[in-house]
């Protein structure tokens, strides 16, 4: 009676947290809208922080044409300078472009939410994990139900969080973007602006990467095998899930340069373990070594 009242406790509490999940991922669609209206509307300032920075983007802008200007006077003395046409022509072009900043930031957004359109984003997403019927019969199927369950919910939870941290750095540079056109003027300060592209097309490739993953992850997760074919299953999935959330890193190798959100290749739990398993080892070691020499004196 006591088995039955836990195993009820337990499922139940089980449902309830994948219903919750499949509520949390469901919302989130909104996210891959790629306009920023969900942002603006939850973050207000944002308007004002927008209106700041321009003001400040003509600041750097202006300042930059100053001190540069300034520089290619004093050349006589010494100082390396740029040549003042080109730098005038430079702060000419970059002008225009600091004015129409936020309408170049959309033509991005919008060609990267045409490319998700065309992958295609669900509705509404529905979790499928494994039931009592895929593990066969047996007194502790249920048991595997509810582990297997909360490991695939883990890990999708972390994907979605990961999600929404790349929305909110795409987010930052669109708001941010005038800061880097105002650096654009003149050749010493151009790095900036050609690191803030960079990475801005990259964040946008991440967000189409976000959309292909979580269909990957849904496509596998509702094609679930029976018996002893769960576990492979269950791995693949959760492979799915972990390179979905370093795909940044993977990123970075090919040349782009996505903003690293999250936790690095190579670091968390495994790292973890791998520490303390060396430091156990070293203390170990070092322990041997003193009880020797203490016994040879």
């Amino acid at each position: 009676m006591l088995e039955k009242l836990l195993k009820g406790l337990v499922l139940w509490l089980y449902k309830l947290i994948l219903e919750g999940v499949e509520h949390m991922a469901s919302a989130l669609l909104d996210v891959f809208d790629m306009d920023l209206t969900y942002f603006q509307t939850h973050v207000p300032v944002t308007a004002d922080i927008i209106q700041i920075m321009m003001a400040a983007g003509w600041a750097l802008l202006i300042g930059n044409l100053a001190f540069q200007a300034m520089r290619a006077m004093a050349s006589g003395l010494g100082f390396e300078g740029e040549d003042p046409q080109i730098l005038f022509t430079r702060t000419f072009v970059f002008s225009f472009l600091l004015m129409a900043s936020r309408q170049i930031c959309n033509i991005g957004l919008t060609l990267t939410g045409r490319v998700i359109d065309l992958v295609g984003i669900p509705n509404t997403i529905t979790i499928n994990t494994p039931t009592e019927s895929n593990f066969g019969s047996g007194d502790s199927t249920w048991l595997l139900v509810v582990i297997v369950g909360l490991i695939l919910i883990f890990q999708i939870i972390r994907f979605f969080f990961e999600i929404a941290e790349r929305y909110v750095v795409l987010a930052t540079l669109t708001i941010m973007a005038p800061l880097a056109f105002g650096m654009g003027g003149s050749k010493s300060t151009e790095d900036i602006f050609k690191g803030w592209a960079r990475m801005y097309g990259s964040m946008c490739v991440m967000m189409l990467m976000n959309v292909v993953f979580l269909k990957l992850l849904l496509s596998a997760m509702a094609t679930i095998p029976t018996g002893a074919g769960v576990l492979p299953w269950m791995l693949f999935v959760v492979a799915i899930a972990r390179v979905a959330r370093k795909v940044d890193d993977l990123v970075c190798r090919i040349g782009l340069n996505p903003a690293r959100t999250g936790d690095p290749l190579g670091r968390g739990l495994p790292l973890m373990v791998t520490m303390a398993m060396a430091r156990r080892m070293g203390r170990t070691v070092a322990a041997t070594v003193g009880g020797r020499s203490g016994a040879k004196a």
